[in-house]
């Protein structure tokens, strides 16, 4: 009886040191393999936005369409 207790002792321990580990080791390569991407400030509201997701004019970024289209109309 002793002998089974220390099998399902050890097969607990066991369990729980490689959940813990392959955990560990997925929230490992998820930030890391993604490139670090450009922020800029939107010119109507200071918002800041991804590059990607930002509209430029003659090298002045904005966060949407519409302050793009207000800063063209403005002039």
């Amino acid at each position: 009886m002793a002998r089974l207790l220390l099998w399902v002792l050890l097969a607990v321990i066991a369990y729980a040191v490689l959940k813990s580990w392959s955990r560990s080791g997925a929230g490992r390569g998820g930030a890391a393999d993604k490139p670090s991407e450009a922020i800029v400030r939107c010119a109507a509201c200071g918002l800041n936005v991804p590059r990607s997701e930002a509209h430029a004019r003659d090298g002045i970024w904005y966060c949407s369409r519409e302050h793009l289209e207000r800063s063209q109309a403005g002039r």
